[in-house]
């Protein structure tokens, strides 16, 4: 099985590779491939949510159809935040991948699933068309349910594992909806009205006893239902490390991997901390002197700055090399505190406010920056 994620161009690059890793991570017969970015036309529709109650909510889509049993379904409660959003309709979202699929030459078999940033006239997280080969995800919204405690790319990449899963349960768009779960069971099939219900099923990441009696039943390919499977219980492992972490104080393991030095947090999904070449070579520096370096001394390790700086720059000159390190040696310039504030600003966004110290160049009482990190969870990997 082919999926092929689009990335609608207001969503991150960096977001985006990160959800692609974590799916990634557990290879099998389903590959996920990347696509270039795609630009979106305006969304013509707006949507008025008068109070948050309304923006927490799904709507059920009606359809044209008498076979929806929307009794189990309870979409009577309709709330508004103090916002106006343009929306996209669930027609035009699945027209997108269709699009997509037809100027791409995609096979018919393949599935096409776009991440968007933009919010759509349900509410809805994500969904698929009757076909069940195109998607649509919502990349927006996850740090108004979940705040810095969740990463946005585990609902995501939750998302993308559990409609692709769906997929497979049912015949078609009306037989999924109806098999909805009114009252949540910690099962992917919980309909989750109440959006920040989704964390409840996210920390099981499993199917009850009747819906896993409906995958049984099915003629599924068991080896990409595995893949699926364990997917989506490196979702829940890494939930849990997250939250235990801030608990017991407990630090991912870090990879650095490759001659580009790109730093993993492998505990976390194997998230990859981004970090731009000046950063990198900066962030190396410091990780090679676990004693710390004072700002003033920054100069004496002016040859190693270079060399980690030169692995990785895209500067065409050895002049503009130079150039670049001497400013962030220079003691009377502010460029290497910028650097420094930057690199924590990613880390923070990664593992959270309560241990972004321990991983960023943090100043220390003796007057010197150093990175705190126990060394012995770091990992070098040619």
């Amino acid at each position: 099985m082919k999926v092929h994620l689009i990335r609608a161009s207001g969503y991150p690059l960096e977001d985006f590779n990160n959800v692609i890793n974590l799916l990634r991570k557990h290879r099998g017969s389903i590959e996920f491939i990347p696509s270039e970015p795609i630009f979106l036309p305006d969304p013509d529709n707006i949507k008025t949510f008068e109070d948050s109650s309304e923006f927490e909510k799904k709507e059920m889509p009606r359809f044209e159809s008498h076979h929806l049993n929307v009794s189990e379904i309870d979409d009577s409660l309709s709330y508004s935040f103090p916002l106006e959003e343009k929306v996209y309709t669930w027609k035009q979202l699945f027209g997108i991948c269709t699009d997509f699929r037809k100027e791409n030459k995609i096979p018919k078999d393949d599935h096409v699933m776009l991440l968007t940033d933009q919010s759509n006239e349900h509410n809805w997280f994500g969904s698929y068309d009757e076909s069940l080969k195109n998607y649509f995800i919502q990349t927006n919204h996850w740090g108004y349910f979940f705040g810095n405690d969740l990463d946005s790319r585990f609902p995501i990449a939750y998302e993308v594992t559990a409609w692709i899963l769906r997929s497979m349960m049912f015949p078609g768009q009306i037989e999924t909806l109806n098999a909805l779960h009114k009252a949540p069971r910690g099962c992917m099939m919980d309909f989750c009205i109440d959006k920040s219900q989704i964390i409840l099923k996210m920390r099981t990441g499993d199917l009850c006893h009747d819906c896993m009696n409906i995958l049984t039943n099915r003629d599924v390919n068991r080896s990409q239902a595995r893949q699926l499977f364990t997917i989506m219980d490196g979702i829940r492992e890494n939930l849990l490390f997250r939250q235990r972490s801030t608990l017991l104080m407990e630090n991912s393991r870090m990879e650095i991997r490759g001659l580009s030095k790109r730093i993993f947090l492998t505990d976390l999904g194997d998230l990859e901390i981004n970090l731009n070449p000046k950063e990198r070579a900066l962030y190396l520096l410091y990780l090679n002197h676990p004693e710390g370096i004072m700002r003033s001394h920054l100069v004496d390790h002016k040859v190693e700055i270079r060399s980690y700086y030169a692995m990785f720059s895209q500067q065409p000159s050895n002049d503009l090399i130079d150039e670049a390190i001497s400013r962030l040696t220079d003691v009377t310039d502010n460029n290497m505190n910028e650097v420094m504030a930057r690199i924590r600003t990613k880390f923070r966004q990664s593992v959270g406010e309560q241990q972004f110290e321990d991983y960023s160049i943090m100043a220390t009482p003796e007057g010197t920056h150093k990175i705190r990190l126990n060394r012995e969870l770091i990992k070098f990997i040619q």
